[in-house]
């Protein structure tokens, strides 16, 4: 089963997502910030995140880039209703990092689309090395 780890201030639309992946046949998860997503993927390795861009403490730019730079064959797609997403994004494009933006209020239908289609080419992502502490041993 895909793990799925959504990240949103908002709790309503966390969690509503995450039921609805649910009910779809993946392993979602619910989360209200970066830091708290940091540790469940250091725990659990989803093979797809999904993250609000503006958040209070860490944004979900930041938080893509971390993700990519650690796991660069997870899948990252951000969403955002907020009117300063276009210069984070740009700023990040400049540092050479392209991630796609789904403009809230976001389609279940869509977005489950959009996961279902990395996910018939992907596997499971059980044996993944940590994201905080020492590099794995091979």
């Amino acid at each position: 089963m895909h793990k799925i780890l959504f990240v949103d201030d908002e709790p309503v639309i966390a969690d509503t997502l995450a039921t609805i992946f649910k009910l779809s046949g993946y392993d979602a998860t619910a989360v209200y910030s970066c830091e708290e997503a940091i540790e469940i993927i250091d725990a659990n390795h989803p093979l797809f995140i999904v993250a609000d861009v503006v958040m209070p403490g860490m944004n979900g730019v930041d938080l893509a880039k971390l993700v990519y730079n650690i796991y660069p064959d997870s899948g990252i797609l951000l969403f955002s209703g907020n009117a300063t997403t276009p210069a984070l994004l740009e700023a990040a494009d400049a540092e050479g990092f392209h991630f796609d933006l789904m403009t809230k209020p976001v389609t279940p239908s869509e977005l489950l689309r959009k996961v279902g289609l990395f996910c018939s080419t992907q596997q499971p992502m059980d044996n993944m090395p940590l994201l905080v502490g020492e590099p794995a041993q091979a």
